[in-house]
């Protein structure tokens, strides 16, 4: 049995490369630059959540009876872009995982690598948090009875001690910005890192299957809210680990596609073919999970094809920015929704989808303008700085030279000149304070 497993591996693994082009280290950037970019601007559209008119939650799927057409394009894109964590966690541990081919030095690198995550993901977690709590108690104050705070997963009025360190830190529960719950359980999957390098040496399948059981479960383990960050991460490793490219054809691509875009509109359109208006049946979530494995690989495929085009390769470009948006993007989308809801005529279809586009155009625009205006900021800060740092240095050169001439032993004013290869670099206070609101380590 476990033979006809490695040949079905290795057939399919053929079937997926098929008519691949090969992906050098430049495609491989450029295809998870723009992965990261279009990811997370699918997961605006996801967090739009329900329209302020219907008491059905997207993720039951549409709503027969109310607003059918509307419901059901917003639980299909939803759906659809179920699988961006799932990728995006993937692709996290397929880097991490990178000095796997080094594995003499693996314990230093492991250890350096945790430092690194840690800091690089959960200051940005907390940074934001607090910035977001410290605003929405201030609108708080203002106006108890605001509709943005209906939308938050905090009510101030009976908010406890604990509760307001969830919401900066997401110790126990979602932060206030809730699209943080998973740079959480990244940052707690990291801390595990260990434990799973050690299963990915010696037991790499078990540890695969133990952990892709406990996600089909829904089980969140004791320390993780869900288990999808911590088994698409390892799945990246044992990827990695097994030496596995990842070109995928377009063939494949396409296939993939299909079928994820039935099983997607199968799901959305549940309500309707299953009847009932009860809570899920456990095949149709557990079915709901699996089917992003599928979608994991389509999204991927897409990815691949639409990198290597000149449009793919100019979105890829805004990659870095992807954090900021996913940062920013809620509770500010509740907020437009709220605004843009009291211009809607009528509360029909066609409108319902007009302001559903909409909220999500206007939160892009303005969350990525701002991000660009802050980068360029940053960009001009750091080079003021190092413009800064040379007028000292050559300051320090004038009042050594003239020290020399006179013949009198003077410590320089500002910084001795370094020698050629050993430069001191200029400090970095910009680019430091730039990473507190985004990053680029998922």
């Amino acid at each position: 049995m476990k033979l006809q497993a490695v040949k079905f591996g290795d057939g399919f693994a053929r079937w997926l490369r098929r008519d691949a082009r090969p992906l050098g280290a430049r495609e491989l950037s450029q295809s998870i630059g723009l992965a990261r970019i279009t990811l997370i601007v699918g997961l605006v559209f996801l967090h739009y959540l329900e329209y302020p008119n219907s008491p059905v939650s997207p993720f039951h799927g549409m709503d027969v009876v109310h607003h059918p057409l509307a419901t059901f394009v917003n639980s299909f894109i939803l759906f659809f872009f179920f699988s961006a964590v799932p990728l995006l966690s993937l692709i996290s541990g397929w880097l991490f995982f990178s000095f796997a081919e080094e594995r003499h030095a693996a314990h230093l690198e492991l250890a350096r690598r945790i430092r690194r995550r840690l800091t690089s993901l959960y200051l940005p977690l907390v940074f934001w948090n607090a910035i977001f709590l410290a605003m929405l108690l201030l609108l708080f104050s203002w106006r108890p009875d605001a509709p943005l705070l209906d939308a938050l997963n905090i009510r101030f009025e009976r908010a406890g001690w604990f509760d307001y360190l969830n919401a900066v830190f997401g110790l126990t529960r979602h932060p206030v910005g809730f699209q943080f719950w998973f740079v959480r359980d990244l940052c707690v999957t990291v801390l595990v890192s260990p434990l799973l390098w050690l299963s990915l040496r010696h037991v790499p399948s078990l540890g695969l299957a133990m952990l892709g059981l406990a996600w089909m479960a829904d089980s969140d383990l004791r320390i993780f809210f869900r288990a999808d960050v911590v088994f698409f991460f390892y799945l990246g490793g044992w990827l990695r680990m097994r030496g596995m490219a990842l070109e995928v054809g377009l063939r494949s691509t396409l296939v993939s596609l299909l079928a994820y875009l039935v099983l997607v509109a199968l799901r959305a359109a549940a309500p309707l073919l299953l009847g009932g208006e009860g809570p899920h049946p456990e095949w149709l979530n557990a079915a709901t999970r699996a089917m992003r494995l599928i979608g994991v690989l389509a999204c991927w495929g897409i990815v691949l094809q639409l990198a290597v085009t000149p449009a793919g390769a100019a979105l890829a470009r805004y990659g870095g920015l992807a954090f900021f948006l996913y940062a920013m993007h809620f509770p500010f989308i509740a907020a437009v929704k709220i605004q843009l809801w009291r211009l809607i005529p009528a509360p029909t279809d066609g409108w319902m989808l007009a302001h559903y586009l909409a909220s999500v155009l206007v939160t892009l625009a303005i969350a990525l303008s701002a991000g660009l205006l802050l980068a360029r900021k940053a960009a001009a800060l750091l080079r003021l700085d190092e413009r800064r740092q040379g007028a000292r240095c050559r300051q320090s050169v004038v009042l050594n030279m003239g020290a020399w001439r006179g013949r009198r032993s003077v410590r320089p004013a500002v910084m001795e000149v370094p020698a050629p290869g050993h430069e001191v670099p200029a400090r970095r206070l910009p680019a430091q304070s730039w990473r507190l609101v985004t990053s680029s380590r998922w």
